[in-house]
């Protein structure tokens, strides 16, 4: 079982390199140009370098529902305060796909004779990560846009975000704006 599972995420983690034209394509190839506009100022709280969003709201790190799109904006720095990403449109310089398994560890409190645990992955994230610039922030590191699709039985969901969807996942706060000329 275990060899099956990993050969799963190894052929997925292969489509990873596919490339679309399709905007509704969960691998549409975003082109050369694209930028992303903070609408207002994100407050990133005290020991931390990352605020997620999801369905355009802020959301703490405990309560993001994993399964439905959610985005996590990076900073290169965690400080002791609060930081503050000021409103302003930054360059992507790099799109990225990725799928990450984690397998849950198990409770120390359980005896391991009575866990049915087989150490497959619990959760497999399928990530698109945008590589964000901007000169007047420089600790601005980049945006991981994200669900968890751990969904072996429903292979529709097991993919990555549309546009679409990271749009949706993003809400007010920030826009994904295309490069000149090109329209979605």
């Amino acid at each position: 079982m275990k060899t099956i599972g990993l050969g799963l995420v190894l052929l997925l983690g292969g489509c990873a390199g596919l490339q679309s034209p399709d905007p509704a394509s969960p691998y549409y190839a975003y082109a050369p140009g694209w930028a992303v506009q903070l609408n207002r100022p994100l407050t990133i709280p005290p020991d931390a370098a990352t605020v997620r969003l999801q369905y355009g709201r802020i959301v703490p790190r405990n309560s993001v529902q994993e399964y439905a799109p959610f985005c996590v904006v990076e900073l290169n720095t965690v400080r002791a305060e609060a930081q503050t990403l000021q409103p302003g449109r930054f360059e992507v310089w790099r799109v990225s796909r990725s799928v990450s398994p984690v397998a849950a560890a198990a409770s120390p409190f359980v005896k391991a004779r009575f866990v049915a645990d087989d150490g497959d992955p619990t959760f497999l994230y399928f990530k698109t990560e945008f590589r964000l610039r901007d000169a007047a922030q420089p600790n601005l590191r980049g945006m991981s846009c994200a669900w968890n699709q751990m969904a072996p039985g429903n292979r529709t969901s097991m993919r990555h975000l549309t546009l679409d969807e990271i749009r949706q996942a993003l809400g007010g706060w920030m826009s994904l704006i295309p490069p000149e000329g090109e329209r979605l």
